[in-house]
């Protein structure tokens, strides 16, 4: 098996697995919210397309400078997000960097979502595939590479290749495992990186802390189809158990 690991997304993809890491927040979220009972996440860039597909009973996730957008019900903090009730309900949720590799991945199928929150649950059914290899697909902080994304790409990725003898690692895979092995702490890295930076510049510092948390979920969110409408597409999330 070979682990492939590409720091922002790199196309073309091939029909191989595809891990997508957008640990602060996109992905942290996503998966938390399917751990609540959420039935479906359906993932947008812009809120008109949002708007534009969602039904007057399902719940409307976004931020445009730390508030939701008009017609909104809440903003994508997980930190907030952990409190909410979503049993049962249909979500839909804005993102800027999670869409924008969605889109550069092109796929209807076999994409999960990962984060240290869920990483060693994924980890567990990545290891059951028959696949030649496996790719991370880190989101990236405002095109450039995310600390935060590297972080839980290698704890993946290192957790995949131990005790095999026939893994074989890619540069950017193995950069990422050494990225892993000089963090003393999940939360000091979150802390340090620019995403971090910028959520703790917005106020949204408890939002680091959750997303700190390697473990705590057992979702695993997988894409199950795409819509398109007149403002963009949207990627719809179902949680595999």
């Amino acid at each position: 098996m070979r682990l492939r690991v590409d720091l922002t997304p790199n196309p073309p993809y091939g029909d191989e697995p595809i891990v997508v890491v957008d640990v602060l927040r996109a992905t942290t979220s996503i998966g938390l919210l399917l751990e609540r009972g959420a039935r479906e996440v359906w993932v947008a860039r812009h809120a008109r397309a949002v708007r534009e597909a969602a039904q007057p009973d399902d719940l409307l996730l976004g931020e445009k400078e730390g508030l939701p957008p008009e017609g909104f019900h809440h903003g994508t903090s997980p930190a907030a997000l952990a409190r909410l009730d979503v049993a049962g309900r249909r979500v839909y949720y804005t993102s800027d960097h999670l869409p924008a590799a969605l889109e550069r991945i092109d796929r209807g199928e076999g994409v999960w979502l990962g984060s240290l929150r869920n990483a060693p649950a994924l980890v567990e059914r990545l290891s059951a595939l028959v696949a030649e290899q496996i790719t991370f697909v880190c989101a990236g902080f405002r095109g450039a590479e995310a600390l935060d994304d590297a972080l839980a790409a290698g704890l993946m990725v290192r957790s995949l290749s131990a005790g095999r003898e026939t893994c074989e690692l890619g540069d950017a895979a193995r950069l990422s495992t050494v990225l892993l092995g000089a963090a003393t702490d999940p939360l000091e890295a979150l802390v340090n990186s620019a995403s971090g930076r910028f959520l703790q510049g917005m106020g949204f510092a408890d939002d680091l802390v959750v997303a700190s948390w390697v473990g705590a979920d057992r979702s695993l969110p997988v894409l199950r189809g795409t819509a398109r409408g007149r403002f963009g597409r949207l990627y719809r999330f179902v949680p595999e158990r």
